[in-house]
Formats: structure tokens, sequence, C-alpha cells
């Protein structure tokens, strides 16, 4: 086997003269049991490495095509094997736990159920702290850099089964394993969009608002609102943007502005204040309002009336970038792969701890 990008994930694979690809099973080596995914056959040396590794725990298969090796490595190792609900029965190997869509299978893994495909109940896995996805069957690594969707002929309906992958590029993922072919590890996502945006039967680019669906983001008390993300949804590079419904006796982000990247707001239904360091102003539907960078541009949105308030926001979308926050003192630092958010009266001299 050999280790990937990330230490503890490790990858073995055999050579289909069919399809003239690898097919590839994962190891994932944890301390609470090891997780075997979609595992192929493995040879005497890869079995060898496996069992110093510690075997595994778990078994996942990703659609009922990718059973492979299951029932042999569940006799090895005593392993539970797990799989989609929709597929447990069209599986050979006993099913000893069935899971759904958004399901954790264990800490820091978990599901998502891609519809339409080969296999009813077919799956990828995402790892949120390694920004990582692993697609089963629907995704191929093929050829080498790029990627490809499984044949049409294979698929239940083809344009539905592609437009299931905006499950993955709502993730925020560097990373994409494949089960067949060559896995990607850095600017997958950007692959999978390219992937998707060759198709004539689907025009990935373009999506009704009304097919996102709203969820909640929780900040501090008074910041809850709704929200529709629709930039990763359609391929977006350069610009971010989002529907904002904001309820009554709520804000949105505290009072702050950015030093190089510049917003745009546009307010679709209702009213509510906009609070910047020039006063209160009252804003209502049809209003365009620009943040360009710097700090005449800090502001927030409060609805300080009876009913909710719709926004779109519109933005730049930096690989780095600074925010500051003028109520409460603080700088947040955009683009490092850990929490930067400093306090301005903490800062140090150039050479303190050299």
């Amino acid at each position: 086997m050999k280790r990937l990008l990330f230490e503890d994930l490790y990858c073995w694979s055999i050579f289909s003269e069919l399809r003239q690809l690898d097919f590839n099973g994962h190891l994932w080596v944890r301390p609470e049991g090891n997780v075997l995914i979609d595992p192929v056959p493995m040879s005497a040396p890869d079995l060898e490495q496996f069992e110093t590794l510690g075997g595994a725990a778990w078994i996942l298969i990703t659609n009922q095509d990718h059973e492979r090796e299951a029932a042999f490595f569940r006799q090895r190792c005593g392993a539970a094997v797990v799989a989609h609900a929709a597929d447990a029965d069209a599986l050979s190997a006993p099913v000893d736990r069935q899971v759904g869509d958004g399901e954790e299978i264990v800490p820091g893994l978990r599901t998502i159920h891609l519809q339409h495909g080969k296999s009813a109940g077919e799956i990828a896995l995402y790892w949120p702290a390694k920004k990582a996805v692993l697609c089963g069957d629907l995704v191929v690594g093929d050829p080498m850099g790029r990627f490809t969707l499984l044949l049409d002929e294979k698929l239940e309906d083809p344009p539905r089964a592609a437009l299931q992958l905006r499950k993955l590029l709502e993730l925020d993922f560097d990373a994409l394993l494949v089960g067949d072919g060559h896995s990607i590890f850095q600017d997958a996502r950007q692959r999978l969009v390219e992937c998707l945006e060759e198709r004539r039967d689907i025009y990935i680019n373009r999506i009704n608002a009304a097919e996102v669906a709203w969820t909640t983001w929780s900040g501090a008390a008074g910041y809850n609102w709704e929200t529709r993300d629709i930039d990763p949804l359609i391929g977006a590079r350069h610009l971010g943007y989002r529907i904002i419904r904001l309820p009554a006796a709520r804000s949105t982000f505290p009072l702050h502005f950015h030093h190089f990247a510049e917003e745009m707001f546009y307010v679709m239904e209702g009213s509510c204040t906009l609070i910047s360091p020039r006063g209160e102003v009252a804003v209502k539907a049809g209003d365009f309002i620009a943040f360009p960078p710097g700090p005449r541009s800090a502001h927030k949105f409060v609805n300080q009336g009876d009913t909710p308030c719709t926004l779109l926001a519109l933005g730049a979308a930096l690989e780095a970038d600074v925010c500051e926050y003028p109520d409460s003192d603080k700088v947040n630092v955009g683009g490092l792969p850990h929490p930067s958010v400093f306090r301005k009266r903490d800062a140090v001299d150039y050479w303190e701890g050299e």
C-alpha cells in the first residue's frame, strides 16, 4: 500500500484490463479502529502491511458494485460492514450498519448520498478536517489530472446524477479520492467543476434560487439568520454570493470592513437599517449598496422591523484578505490555515521574541 498526501490514509490498487484504469481500495488508520473503504484484493505484501497497521474495525462500501473483498476482510478482521440503507439488501456480505445522507460514520467522517447513479445507495465520504472527499463510482479519475463521470449508459438518470455532485461542490475540499482511476490532491474541487462544465445535458453554471435550500447561520446572540449559498454550486471562482434572509431583531455580521475585498449588497425584499461610521441609513427593496475596501465602508445590517428582510450579498473571493472590526478592535487575517482573529492592541514590535 502507498501512503497518500495524508499521513493516515493509504491506497492500493488492481488494474482493470477492461476499463484500462486502476480500481482502488483505501485505508484510514485511526487509533479508535481503522476504516477500510471499497477493498480490492490485496497482494501478500499489502496484507502484511495491512496487519501491521492494525487491520480494520469498519468496512465502508460506497455502492453495491464496490463490495469487492468486503466478505474476506470481514471474516479476517471481524470488522463491521457499513453501507447506505438503499444498497444494504443488494450486498452479499452481511451489512452490520446502515447509514443515511449526512450521517457521521465515525468522528470526522460523514456520508454524502449521491442519487440517480448506477447504485441507489451510492455514497461519497467527506473528511472536513482533511478537506478531502472520496467518491466511489460516479466520479472517475481519468485521464490523469482530470475527472470524468461514469459512462451514461450505467447511470439511472445521467443529468440528475451529474447535478447530485453539487452536494460535493458545496463542501470545502482540496483533495478528491476516487475508487476508479487517479485521485487528485490539489484543486480537485475546480477539476470537478470543469468536468461538469463539459457536459451538454446540464448547465452547471446556472441555478434557480428556489433550488437552493435555506440553511441557518448561527453566531452570537442576535446574529442568527438564514442563507442560501449560491457561488459554490455554480462554479464561481473570483466572486462570492449568497442570499441572506434576516429575521426581525437580528443583525448580519458585526460591524466590519475589508482592506482588499470589495462587497455589494442588494435589498431584494423588505427593509432594514445599515449601520456604518457615518450613522444609520434606512435601506429598502431595490437598493444597491457598495462597500469598497477601506474603513469608510465599515458596515452591518440590522433588521429593526417586524418582518424579514432579504439581501443579496456579492463580494470578491480573495485567497487572502484582512478584515477589521471597529467595535471590538479585532483584526481577522484571512487565508491562514488556522484561526486568525487578533486584538489590535496585542500588536508587538517586529523584533519581539527574535
